[in-house]
């Protein structure tokens, strides 16, 4: 009995301190700005450059992970790159969510508690994001920036998405479409044209927040772009994720005691039945 109860306790105590380790400090920032341009390419392709102006909240974890949705799987991650102050940054496909997405590796340089840092993110080709529209003559494009899990986010976001268009596109040609509900911000993009002289779309709200999924989009004649390059929409469900793979190292460790513990209780009794 004695060494039973002895079992427990060592168990106990290896439990609560790593539980105690990892969740010393947890998770809480702000993602103070998003600015993300989103080029419908000639091709039919997309690419986008972010730029990320995350403040990590005092006694919080140093972020040291940042993930981003993408609207489809069919990228090359070697064509994604990403970099903080002029230091690059390592991309990998250890996307916490569910659905398409990337994560960027901070390494030493992770944000620590109570600090703000920039993050850029550029995803240079994007392929089968371009969907049929209503009018047959039309592609309908829509986008949703990258957001957070709610549990990790404080604050607002001055959030502002730029879409381009193709060059030869007139802006009498191109239909925005109205934003998702929950945007708050002008339902009608301001419009402007870019250093190549494409039409540009933009939304902006300073009071946007990290932690929510908004949606833009327009049509524009699909003369301009291969055929090929309109498909169906994907049924894939893209959720808001975790910041770090070790938040899951918790859940882990007690399954694993569970089994150590019924182990040794196994061994005990087998013990004792044999004196």
């Amino acid at each position: 009995m004695k060494r039973r109860l002895f079992a427990f306790f060592i168990i106990s105590v290896l439990v609560f301190s790593l539980r105690t380790s990892v969740f010393a400090q947890s998770y809480s920032l702000e993602l103070t700005e998003e600015t993300v341009h989103v080029y419908w390419n000639t091709d039919g392709t997309l690419s986008l450059d972010y730029t990320l102006l995350f403040r990590n909240n005092p006694d919080a974890r140093a972020i040291e992970f940042i993930d981003i949705v993408l609207p489809d799987n069919n990228y090359i991650v070697s064509e994604v790159s990403a970099e903080t102050n002029g230091h690059a940054l390592s991309v990998e496909e250890k996307y916490q969510g569910k659905g398409p997405g990337i994560a960027v590796d901070l390494g030493e340089y992770a944000i620590p508690a109570g600090e703000n840092g920039y993050i850029y993110v550029s995803i240079a080709r994007i392929e089968n994001v371009l969907n049929p529209d209503a009018d047959t003559n039309y592609a309908s494009a829509t986008f949703s920036p990258t957001w957070y899990g709610s549990q990790y986010m404080t604050g607002n976001t001055n959030l502002t998405v730029i879409f381009h268009f193709p060059p030869d596109i007139s802006a009498e040609e191109i239909r925005y479409h109205i934003p998702s509900d929950n945007w708050g911000g002008s339902q009608e993009p301001e419009i402007s044209t870019d250093e190549m002289g494409g039409i540009t779309y933009t939304w902006h709200d300073e009071k946007a927040n990290g932690n929510t999924q908004y949606t833009f989009g327009a049509s524009f004649p699909n003369s301009y772009i291969p055929a090929s390059a309109i498909v169906e929409p994907a049924s894939t469900e893209v959720t808001a994720f975790s910041l770090s793979p070790i938040f899951y190292i918790p859940v882990l460790v007690f399954f694993m005691s569970i089994g150590i513990a019924w182990f040794i209780q196994h061994r005990t009794s087998a013990n004792s039945d044999k004196d």
